[in-house]
């Protein structure tokens, strides 16, 4: 590894801090639900939202700022039987195609009380690996850059005996990092860092390099 990846590789990409910052605020309010108990903290239960309530989402997440309909709306809740949901995944949907796969919008929207509060959506596809889909979202990263660039590190086996293919859990964030070459990815339990800056560019070397992997506690 070259002083350059050294440096480089410890940068975190700030699109992807502020989306972390973003959901911790998120989930934050969740946590705080008064129904949500402990021995509910790993566990969801689907709850049927209202007409108005569908309908209020659709309208907030999908139609008011991309001009789609909603294809699916999950509700869930901390506790069984419960009569409202705490939050609630909701998909638009698809506006495009990525490499014959949809493009569409995904947001989670939360339940304060009786007001619903929802993310900023974010653009969702499918990228197709050697033998299963991954759910991506490429962020800050031009689409077809990362649909791409996902394809690619699947195929390139280990990296400090780390199984990259592995790692390529859904759902897979992605962001622009601090430098220009470089694009960070975040998949459930594991953080990658790839550069497109390749000084030995021949057969033996794949470009983009890998060149930071660590699984998160």
């Amino acid at each position: 590894m070259t002083k350059h990846d050294t440096e480089t590789a410890r940068l975190k990409s700030p699109y992807l801090r502020m989306r972390q910052v973003a959901w911790a605020i998120l989930w934050l309010i969740v946590s705080m639900a008064p129904m949500r108990t402990a021995q509910a903290s790993d566990r969801t239960f689907p709850v049927k939202l209202s007409r108005n309530e569908r309908v209020l989402l659709e309208q907030v997440v999908c139609w008011q700022k991309l001009g789609v309909g909603v294809a699916d709306i999950d509700a869930r809740a901390f506790e069984a039987n419960a009569a409202k949901a705490n939050f609630a995944d909701v998909k638009c949907q698809p506006h495009a195609q990525l490499k014959g796969k949809p493009l569409y919008y995904v947001a989670q929207c939360v339940r304060d009380q009786a007001q619903w509060a929802c993310s900023r959506a974010e653009l969702e596809t499918l990228v197709t690996l050697r033998e299963r889909e991954l759910v991506m979202r490429p962020g800050t990263v031009e689409p077809t850059l990362a649909y791409e660039t996902l394809q690619k590190i699947s195929r390139y086996g280990y990296f400090q005996a780390n199984l990259l293919d592995d790692a390529l859990e859904s759902t897979c964030n992605m962001g622009m990092g601090d430098a220009p070459d470089l694009i960070e990815v975040s998949c459930r339990r594991w953080s990658i860092t790839v550069s497109f800056w390749c000084p030995q560019k021949n057969g033996k070397t794949p470009c983009p390099r890998v060149i930071y992997m660590v699984k998160r506690a």
